[in-house]
C-alpha cells in the first residue's frame, strides 16, 4: 500500500506519544487502591467498553472529517460477517493474553508480544494465501529477533518471577496455550484488517464503496461495544456492578478512565490511518518497536545506560528497517530511471 515516508513518521510519531501517554495513565488506573472503596479499578470488559465507546465517537469525527460517501450504515450491510469476526478476535485477544500471566512469568509474555508480527505473517500466508515478498519477511523475522533479544537484554541478571500457581508443567503448558491462542487471534485479526482493506481498493477503485481507515475505526469500536454488552448480559453482570460501586464511591476514578480513553481513541486514530496507508506488517513493526524508540529517547534525554545486549537487539531491529528502506528507494529509482 502506497503512503509517503514523512506519512510513515508522522504515523510513527503519533502512535509512540498517544499509546505512551495511554500507558502512563493505565497504570494508576489499573493498581491503584482507590481511597473510599478501598478496591482497585480492575475491570477488564468495562474499560473496553468505554474505550470502545468513545473511539466510536472519534472514528464518527474521523469519518465526517474524511467526508466519506460510503456511510458505515452500508458498510456493516455489506461486510458484516468479516467485521463480526475482526471485533471478536480484537475483543477476545486482550483478555486472553492476560489471563496468562496467572500461568508463565512477565518476560514470557513480554517476548511473546514482541514477536507479533510473526501470527501476522503466519495468516497472511497459510490463510489467505497473500502474496508477500522475501524481503518483507526477512524484516519481520529480523524486527522479532531484534525486539526478544532486547527485551532479555532488559532482565539480564535478574530471576524469573515465578507466579502463584507456578505449581508445575500443566500450568505452564496452560499458560503458553493462552498467549499461543492471543498470538493467533492478534494475527487474525491485523491481516483480516489488512485483507479487507486491500480487496476493497481493487475491487472497488473509483466506486463510492471504498473502506478507509475511518470505515474500520467507527465500525469496529461499535461491535466491540455490542460484544461487551452481551458478555455483561449473559456472563458476567457482577463486573459492570462492581465498576459503577467503585465509580460511584470514588468519582476520581471517571478523570483517569476518560483520559485512558481519549488518549486510546486518538491512538486509533493513527493506528488505522497506517494500517490503510502501510499495511498489517509496518504497523505491527511500530507498534513493537513502542518500547525500544522510548528507551533510545530515555538515552538521549536522560543519559540511560543500556548493556551490549540490548545495543545488539536495537542494531538488528534498525538494521531490518534500513536495509528494506534502501533496497525500496533502490527500486524506486529503477523505476524512474525505465520510465
Amino acid at each position: 500500500m502506497a503512503g509517503s515516508t514523512s506519512s510513515l513518521v508522522i504515523c510513527a510519531i503519533g502512535i509512540y506519544a498517544t499509546f505512551l501517554t495511554w500507558a502512563l495513565v493505565q497504570e494508576p488506573l489499573a493498581t491503584r487502591t482507590w481511597p473510599n472503596s478501598m478496591e482497585k479499578f480492575q475491570f477488564p470488559n468495562v474499560i473496553a467498553l468505554l474505550q470502545a465507546s468513545v473511539a466510536m465517537m472519534m472514528g464518527y469525527l474521523y469519518l465526517n472529517w474524511k467526508k466519506v460517501t460510503y456511510s458505515p450504515t452500508k458498510m456493516i450491510q455489506d461486510h458484516w460477517k468479516q467485521l463480526m469476526l475482526i471485533s471478536f478476535t480484537q475483543s477476545s485477544s486482550g483478555p486472553l493474553a492476560t489471563t496468562s500471566l496467572k500461568y508463565v512469568d512477565y518476560l514470557t509474555y513480554m517476548l511473546a508480544k514482541s514477536c507479533k508480527m510473526i501470527p501476522v505473517l503466519f495468516v497472511h500466508l497459510l490463510l489467505y494465501r497473500t502474496p508477500i515478498s522475501n524481503q518483507k519477511k526477512v524484516v519481520a523475522i529480523l524486527v522479532s529477533l531484534g525486539v526478544t533479544i532486547f527485551t532479555i537484554g532488559g532482565n539480564d541478571g535478574k530471576k524469573l518471577m515465578r507466579t502463584p500457581n507456578d505449581d508445575g508443567s500443566s500450568n505452564k503448558l496452560q499458560g503458553f496455550g493462552l498467549l499461543s491462542s492471543s498470538l493467533f487471534l492478534d494475527g487474525l485479526t491485523n491481516a483480516t484488517q489488512d485483507k479487507l482493506l486491500k480487496a476493497n481498493k481493487a475491487n472497488e477503485k473509483g466506486k463510492q464503496t471504498l473502506i478507509t481507515g475511518a470505515h474500520l475505526m467507527f465500525t469496529l469500536n461499535l461491535f466491540v461495544i455490542v460484544w461487551n454488552i452481551l458478555y455483561f448480559v449473559v456472563v458476567d453482570r457482577r463486573q459492570w456492578e462492581n465498576a459503577v460501586s467503585v465509580w460511584t464511591m470514588d468519582p476520581h476514578v471517571w478523570g483517569y478512565l476518560m483520559l485512558y480513553s481519549v488518549c486510546g481513541a486518538m491512538g486509533q486514530c493513527f493506528v488505522f490511518y497506517t494500517l490503510e496507508q502501510f499495511g498489517s506488517l509496518v504497523l505491527i513493526m511500530i507498534t513493537v518497536t513502542r518500547k525500544m524508540v522510548s528507551m533510545i529517547l530515555s538515552i538521549v534525554v536522560f543519559g540511560k545506560s543500556v548493556g551490549f545486549q540490548q545495543w545488539l537487539g536495537i542494531s538488528i531491529v534498525f538494521g531490518g528497517i534500513t536495509w528494506e528502506a534502501l533496497n525500496k528507494k533502490r527500486a524506486n529509482t529503477s523505476k524512474v530511471k525505465l520510465a
